[in-house]
């Protein structure tokens, strides 16, 4: 038997891919007027009004207090450090690359996992994690005029999201906090 889809859920599936859509060739326009930094700030002033209406009208939960060492770090890594080395990525990066080498944040995921966390990786793992990596400096290396910093910015915001989804997962970090029903975890 099969359930008919949650229309909410489907609404908000189409929503996100509509707005990823357009999300890089946003930032690359917007970054004609503003530089990294302050477009950084509007964007999150915007998204912080956004979710402060949302917590205050659902009754959201707020952190714990032990929690708000790991909800900083998280912040700082997933919001304020991978956005401005996005944005400063996307003054020499297209937006096609952009969303492609940001895309390889799982990369950077599980490497760290590997390093911090004591994950282990099989062959297979390891083979994805060198084509994945191979990929991503294929096409940094093939942006026209793209320089060591380029990539080197633009992966930055990859460990960045990395470092903040590692928080966000368990390990006693945000223990306290449902991802499901918080924004929390990895709002970005």
């Amino acid at each position: 038997m099969k359930s008919k889809p949650d229309a909410r859920l489907l609404a908000a599936a189409t929503a996100a891919v509509v707005v990823g859509a357009f999300f890089y060739a946003a930032i690359g326009a917007a970054l004609g007027p503003y530089s990294p930094a302050p477009l950084v700030l509007a964007r999150m002033l915007v998204v912080s009004a956004a979710v402060g209406l949302y917590a205050a009208a659902s009754g959201m939960r707020l952190p714990e207090t032990r929690d708000l060492p790991a909800v900083a770090a998280a912040g700082f890594f997933a919001f304020a450090l991978y956005n401005v080395a996005l944005n400063h990525g996307q003054l020499t990066v297209i937006a096609g690359a952009a969303s492609l080498i940001v895309a390889s944040i799982p990369l950077f995921a599980s490497l760290l996992a590997v390093v911090l966390l004591g994950e282990h990786l099989g062959l297979r793992g390891w083979s994805g994690l060198a084509v994945g990596f191979c990929g991503v400096a294929l096409i940094t290396l093939g942006e026209e005029g793209a320089s060591g910093s380029t990539g080197g910015r633009s992966s930055c915001s990859c460990r960045s999201k990395a470092v903040s989804s590692l928080l966000s997962r368990g390990q006693g970090f945000l223990s306290s906090l449902d991802p499901s029903s918080s924004p929390y975890s990895q709002t970005s």
